[in-house]
């Protein structure tokens, strides 16, 4: 309801403001042309005074108004060829100007007579010439409403993402590992670290509490859930020289394994802590207690395709 209310009220706002900015500018350029077109309409009529019958009670001569009047007309004629807003209504002699309540009327003074002309300006704007700023202020509007459709649909997406953690995607296919939210980062592991890390990461989930200690041999159950693995990526069609030995160079293997997910997770470091089999810190006791176990780690986070 609300985003139906902002898109109405942004739609009249736009029409209101260039609309009021169309008549404005609009009703000065009349303005300006007409002062143009009425120096103009004098300058003519100056040129013309000594041969219009125009009459005058001052000298008792009455003029020819028929004359002036076809003067008048043709005068008109020249403006509205001309497209000019400005007509002449009416030419009078100095007797006549004190008499003229039409705010539009001139004086012309020459040598021997002052003469007036009264005139009129059509600022009307037919309804034709408001289709212009009305298209341009409903693109404008359209484009304004795509960048805020587009900008909220953004932000729910960047929300969304951000709400959804991601999940480590092993693809026994390819042997990539990604994270199921950015695939543009996989990174290749060989068949020992990979066979080896799916055991790991099933093992620990199904012996929580047992340690796995760098220094001990490699427990059977691990070993045989990565013998399981490495045969279906025979089965997957790799190209296999042998079986490998779980249990030898485990250091070697654990080092592929971190290194692999420090590229997965370079941008989310925060979320590597329970994927990432523990490093050993320290000598004698504190060795003698580390495990390599993955004890935070759960099944619905790693996603194993190819299985």
């Amino acid at each position: 309801m609300r985003t139906k209310y902002h898109m109405l009220s942004s739609l009249v706002l736009f029409v209101i403001i260039f609309v009021c900015t169309f008549t404005v500018s609009k009703d000065s350029a009349i303005r300006q042309n007409s002062q143009l077109d009425i120096s103009k309409l004098a300058t003519r009529i100056a040129l013309d005074l000594d041969m219009l019958p125009i009459a005058d009670p001052l000298f008792n001569y009455s003029g020819n108004e028929q004359k002036v009047a076809q003067y008048i007309v043709s005068i008109n004629q020249q403006l509205e060829t001309n497209k000019s807003r400005v007509r002449l209504l009416k030419l009078t002699s100095s007797g006549n100007i004190s008499q003229l309540h039409n705010s539009h009327h001139y004086t012309l003074n020459s040598a021997h007579r002052q003469v007036g002309f009264v005139y009129e300006v059509n600022t009307y704007l037919s309804w034709v010439s408001y289709i212009l700023p009305v298209a341009v202020a409903l693109m404008v509007w359209g484009a304004y409403l795509w960048a805020f459709i587009f900008s909220r649909r953004e932000i729910k997406e960047m929300s969304f993402q951000e709400s959804v953690v991601p999940n480590l995607v092993i693809d026994l296919n390819t042997k990539y590992v990604s994270l199921s939210t950015d695939q543009q980062v996989q990174i290749q592991l060989a068949n020992k670290p990979l066979c080896f890390y799916i055991a790991l990461v099933e093992y620990s989930v199904a012996n929580p509490d047992v340690i796995l200690n760098p220094n001990k041999d490699v427990p059977d159950e691990l070993i045989a859930i990565a013998n399981k693995y490495f045969e279906r990526l025979t089965t997957l069609g790799h190209t296999v020289r042998k079986k490998p030995n779980f249990s030898n160079s485990l250091e070697k293997t654990l080092s592929e394994i971190r290194a692999a997910l420090d590229e997965v997770f370079a941008e989310l470091p925060e979320l590597k802590t329970k994927y990432y089999p523990p490093k050993a810190y320290g000598e004698g006791s504190r060795s003698k207690l580390h495990s390599y176990s993955l004890v935070h780690i759960e099944l619905e986070d790693i996603e194993v395709i190819g299985k």
